[in-house]
């Protein structure tokens, strides 16, 4: 091999192993960023100067926003009850337990935010899963969930600035709240969710029965499983709670109608300890039924001024 040769030959070498370096550092790129979900599963994210992200659920888009996300697609009820966008601002994919999979494809997003809560949203991943769209489950029940939630979502944005604001700051006031609570508390409630039919009693599934809890306030609701499903005036005669908490699900004045004719309008509850003490109460829908998620220091604040208004002026 003369001296022209053994170059040439070097210098084909030398663009070979060039071309893979740059096949390798592609390789690398296409999966740019990932995230953790609420059911352990990580998720690789392609590269996009602008990540085109769709959430089914309000709560979690919610959460998408106040970690600096704008999603191009989401639920009705974002848009039309919530008001977290403007209808100009995003897609409507549909309702939350009713998605439309062929809007949601047309939008041709990088990543699927689903709600581990609701059922028809396992079978909308199974889709995604053939059609090989990122998605990942997500929950938040309580508020170890939503900071969870957030920093995964704060690590795609790349908002720790937000991160910071919205959950570092709001997990310094519940602890300046729960470091107040007595030890030795004895306080009783009923926790129950009223809608236009019916009232059932809660546990700690939904963030007032966690923040119950949190307050040392024993739930008597788990000593009466039967009333679950349908909260009598003789489960809560038999009970007598120190408090009666509700919140309204769905049409807030169809759930208040249904107290009142059910029970407010009964001397027996009006005998009640918790109701002659000034002890029931409908607490607002926007701290407790939707999840608070930036606002659970509010809502921890709200049920301690409740129990301990000795403590909680």
């Amino acid at each position: 091999m003369n001296k022209l040769q053994k170059i040439i030959c070097f210098a084909l070498i030398f663009c070979f192993l060039l071309l893979c370096g740059c096949e390798d550092n592609n390789i690398h790129s296409v999966y740019s960023k990932e995230i953790t979900d609420s059911e352990g599963n990580t998720v690789k994210i392609a590269e996009a100067k602008n990540l085109k992200v769709v959430s089914c659920h309000a709560s979690l888009t919610e959460c998408f926003i106040l970690a600096g996300g704008k999603p191009v697609g989401v639920t009705r009820d974002v848009i039309e009850e919530r008001h977290l966008l403007a209808a100009e601002d995003a897609e409507i994919i549909g309702d939350v337990k009713n998605i439309n999979l062929e809007t949601l494809i047309s939008l041709e997003p990088d990543f699927v935010i689903l709600s581990s809560d609701i059922a028809t949203h396992k079978k909308l991943a199974e889709n995604l899963e053939q059609l090989s769209v990122p998605y990942g489950f997500f929950r938040e029940d309580t508020f170890e969930d939503y900071m969870f939630v957030m920093q995964g979502f704060c690590n795609l944005t790349g908002r720790d600035d937000l991160f910071l604001k919205n959950v570092t700051e709001v997990e310094k006031r519940i602890k300046q709240i729960t470091s107040k609570i007595p030890e030795n508390s004895e306080k009783t409630a009923i926790l129950a969710r009223t809608f236009s039919t019916g009232i059932k009693a809660k546990t700690d599934d939904n963030p007032a029965g966690v923040i119950l809890k949190d307050l040392k306030v024993k739930n008597l609701a788990e000593d009466y499983p039967s009333s679950l499903e349908s909260l009598s005036l003789e489960a809560l005669i038999k009970c007598n709670p120190d408090f009666i908490l509700t919140y309204p699900m769905g049409d807030e004045k169809a759930a208040k109608s249904y107290l009142n004719s059910t029970l407010e309008s009964s001397p027996a509850f009006n005998s009640l300890s918790a109701v002659k003490t000034g002890n029931y109460h409908l607490l607002p829908k926007q701290l407790f039924q939707y999840k608070p998620n930036n606002r659970w220091d509010e809502s921890y604040e709200y049920l301690a001024k409740i129990i301990y208004p000795e403590i909680f002026k």
